[in-house]
């Protein structure tokens, strides 16, 4: 049996954060992934925000690496289309780099998984996780190859299906506060504009619905639809029918694929925007990223504020270590500076998901604050971005 202090059940960009900044600290620990990088991972492919604020404070230069990564893409402009006249653009001022960057989940978390520490961090990839079990001294964690580590401490950075997330906080998927999206990637996309704008676009079909076009460094296009799980399933929406019928038909889409092949097939993935709902912490466990629901509701994007999850997981860690106190009282603190950090945003956020559902109020609304809200949303990306 190995032991250790502290051990990351997942490598993504939360997991990894979480170890980055335990290296920094100089703690070691194990961090497992079922998967070997790279590895494919079905995502919008869009990082806004949070995630320049985490790179920075991870690094200053895994940030440079990042501003200058070939296979990255970054923009300056973020246009939301309320209706057929109105949109809304969130732009970054002119002494300033993006607003968002395109990066395919392949190669993003690859780049995070090549600069986790060698010296702080054991790596055990492509070995997933069979059972996890409160012990007296620590937490158990049977791997699928038979190996068996007891831990001081596990983090959950497994994502929206986390088996920490189950076993441990006993957790489970709300659909209500879920989004299900649908991706796809297309090449020969014409009428893009030169600027790499973010095209996102909220149509109406009995539910809302959010569309998305993000240009690629790869010359292809990633193509994205989704909305509230609960909701998809009570009207009866498919979404692969409700995409392939937007390219085909909608005026202000269509012509920009009149040419276009579809690489690859339709892939679904889950979207959980439930934090304030489930546990995230407990006794010997912390939960990041998609396992703890952080996820905006409104825009979609959990990178961010899941490698800034890890971020402060990770301080929580070194506390805990040096109390020597693993217990749900002490790891309270926890979930407050995560609320802190997050949750005036989110709550926002999540209103205004639901302002959606009344088109033309929304509409209207948007329509007379427009003015006021691209002037505040530069503020806010200031303050939550770098």
């Amino acid at each position: 049996m190995i032991k250790t202090d502290v051990c990351i059940i997942g490598a993504g960009p939360s997991g990894a954060s979480t170890s980055l900044t335990l290296s920094k600290m100089k703690i070691p620990h194990y961090i497992i992934d079922k998967s070997t990088f790279p590895r494919d991972k079905t995502c919008g492919d869009g990082l806004i925000l949070y995630a320049y604020k985490a790179l920075r404070l991870l690094d200053e230069g895994l940030f440079s690496k990042f501003l200058n990564h070939p296979k990255f893409i970054h923009s300056k402009n973020i246009k939301l289309h309320i209706n057929s006249k109105l949109s809304i653009n969130f732009k970054e001022s002119e002494d300033r780099n993006m607003v968002i960057t395109y990066a395919k989940r392949y190669d993003f978390d690859y780049f995070l998984v090549n600069n986790l520490s060698k010296k702080y961090a054991s790596l055990d990839f492509g070995n997933g996780v069979k059972n996890i079990s409160e012990l007296k001294d620590g937490v158990l964690i049977k791997l699928k190859d038979g190996k068996e580590i007891l831990s001081k401490i596990v983090i959950g950075a497994d994502g929206v299906n986390s088996i920490v997330a189950r076993k441990l906080a006993g957790n489970k998927i709300q659909k209500n506060l879920t989004s299900t999206f649908v991706n796809g990637y297309f090449k020969n996309v014409i009428n893009l504009p030169k600027t790499n704008e973010a095209e996102i676009r909220i149509i109406y079909k009995k539910i809302p619905l959010f569309f998305y076009i993000f240009p690629l460094a790869d010359g292809s296009v990633n193509i994205s639809l989704g909305g509230n799980a609960k909701l998809i399933l009570k009207h009866n929406i498919n979404l692969v029918e409700e995409v392939e019928t937007i390219i085909r038909s909608h005026p202000k889409v269509a012509y920009k694929f009149i040419n276009a092949i579809k690489i690859d097939s339709w892939r679904g993935w889950s979207i959980p925007y439930n934090f304030g709902k489930n546990k995230v912490y407990g006794n010997r466990f912390m939960l990041v990223g998609d396992a703890a629901g952080l996820t905006n509701p409104f825009y979609k994007e959990g990178v961010g504020t899941g490698m800034m999850s890890g971020i402060i997981c990770a301080q929580s860690i070194e506390a805990s270590l040096k109390n020597n106190n693993f217990s749900a009282i002490f790891l309270a603190t926890y979930a407050k500076n995560l609320n802190n950090e997050f949750g005036r945003l989110l709550k926002f956020s999540r209103l205004m998901l639901k302002a959606t559902q009344f088109k033309f109020l929304f509409g209207a609304i948007t329509y007379l604050l427009k003015n006021k809200i691209e002037l505040k949303a530069t503020k806010v990306i200031k303050r939550k971005s770098y």
